[in-house]
């Protein structure tokens, strides 16, 4: 069977007679389009704070990894075919250390932005300056100059009108802050926006969940703290919003919130405790309304490790436990770790059914994906892939899914050793697999 094939039905479906939101979500629909080998002996190819391992535009969309030598591949493909043109670029990451990955933006003005090997290290960052050659991207420049010497997780988000945000951590993991830059795709220039926006002060750091505009132009981030380099001082749950492109913030009650934002601001949403296996980095969606949805993993009552759903219905917040596991583990150490499951990602629906798409061990560690209808008190499960993915973390096409309601992910099977070591896993074929169908 191949690795890509859909499970037949749905685990825990509901009957006929129940209500619509208990009612079966039907299975997605899958295409996947190869792209070619690419370097799986750690997981920077697949982790989830890579989320632009893919873009589009209009007509074409774009792919970036490191390929099997370490050098940056940059593939692009016309929306409405399979086939991919790649080129190879003459820059070389440091594969080895899980952080470094590579993200692409694009700009409304037809500039692509490249951000590549990052792990506490001066920015590096170029852009497309010939529209001839598309995988032209010049030499490495600044972008703005202002805290650009310790940069890790570099982040495009694109904005409703051409424009483009890059979010970034300034500092290191328990002490570290959240930058914010704005490319105006007018005047074609770069700009900070809060430098930080997010401030550990020295005692702390921020992980933020990916950040999304809404479809009312709020710009949405939320994030949890983590005390020192040790992954077990993650806690709690903070959220943000800004109506002008971030220059100005405030809480889910409206309240205006005092810059830099901190661990003592007004911001938390959800308290979990230090030593619970709360994840850091996970992912954030808006739904039709303009409220945020959050997916993370921490532990249950009974100290197994279980997804959870976050969300804000504009008056208050509720949480859901979305898993059933039964298997346990600690998330402890520093680095990157090898973890039984992925860090979850969500997508809402413009009906507002909520996605998570995950990879578990405990449950084959392919590809499975779990689907509420509001008002989300019932989560049903489905395995998309069947073939065991090591360490994959998913991450998604924004702007496919935000336009067309395709989720297009970048799937790469990858081994990763705890603490930043390599495995001596080979080189994997990439591919992108786009599900449809979806409510």
């Amino acid at each position: 069977m191949p690795w890509f094939a859909a499970v037949l039905g749905l685990a825990g479906c509901a009957t006929s007679s129940e209500s619509t939101a208990n009612a079966p979500i039907p299975p997605p629909q899958i295409r996947a389009y190869p792209l070619g080998q690419a370097y799986a002996a750690t997981e920077i190819n697949a982790t989830i704070f890579r989320l632009e391992a893919l873009a589009s535009d209009e007509k074409y969309q774009y792919a970036t990894y490191y390929d099997p030598a370490g050098h940056i591949v940059v593939a692009r493909r016309i929306l409405s075919e399979r086939d991919w043109d790649i080129q190879v670029l003459n820059i070389v990451g440091n594969v080895r250390d899980a952080h470094n990955d590579v993200v692409l933006g694009l700009s409304g003005d037809g500039v692509r932005h490249l951000s590549y090997n990052h792990h506490d290290q001066p920015l590096h960052y170029r852009s497309s300056n010939s529209t001839a050659d598309w995988a032209d991207f010049g030499e490495p420049k600044p972008m703005t100059g202002t805290l650009e010497s310790r940069v890790t997780y570099p982040t495009f988000i694109p904005g409703q009108h051409g424009e483009l945000y890059f979010f970034y951590r300034d500092g290191q993991s328990g002490n570290g802050r959240l930058c914010l830059n704005h490319y105006d795709s007018m005047a074609h220039t770069w700009s900070t926006v809060q430098a930080p926006l997010l401030e550990g002060a020295g005692q702390s750091s921020p992980y933020w969940w990916r950040p999304e505009i809404s479809a009312d132009g709020v710009l949405h981030l939320a994030w949890c703290w983590r005390d020192s380099p040790n992954a077990a001082t993650n806690h709690d749950i903070y959220y943000a919003r800004s109506h002008d492109g971030g220059r100005t913030w405030e809480n889910s009650s409206g309240k205006k919130l005092t810059l830099p934002i901190t661990v003592q601001s007004d911001a938390k949403v959800f308290a979990i405790a230090q030593g619970q296996n709360l994840i850091n980095s996970c992912s954030l969606a808006t739904d039709a309304q303009g409220h945020p949805h959050i997916a993370y993993y921490c532990n249950s009552p009974d100290g197994v490790p279980q997804y959870f759903h976050l969300w804000f219905n504009g008056e208050k917040w509720s949480a859901q436990q979305v898993s059933r596991r039964t298997q346990k583990f600690s998330l402890a150490g520093s680095g990157t770790l090898q973890i039984p499951i992925s860090r979850p990602e969500i997508a809402v629906s413009r009906t507002g059914t909520a996605y998570l798409i995950t990879r578990d061990r405990e449950f084959g560690g392919g590809l499975r994906l779990y689907a509420a209808r509001p008002p989300y008190a019932q989560w049903q499960p489905v395995d998309v892939l069947y073939q065991p993915l090591g360490e994959w973390e998913p991450t998604y096409d924004l702007v496919r899914w935000q336009r067309d309601g395709v989720l297009s992910l970048f799937v790469l099977p990858v081994h990763q050793g705890n603490n930043e070591q390599a495995t001596d896993f080979p080189p994997q074929t990439a591919r992108v697999v786009e599900l449809s169908g979806l409510e």
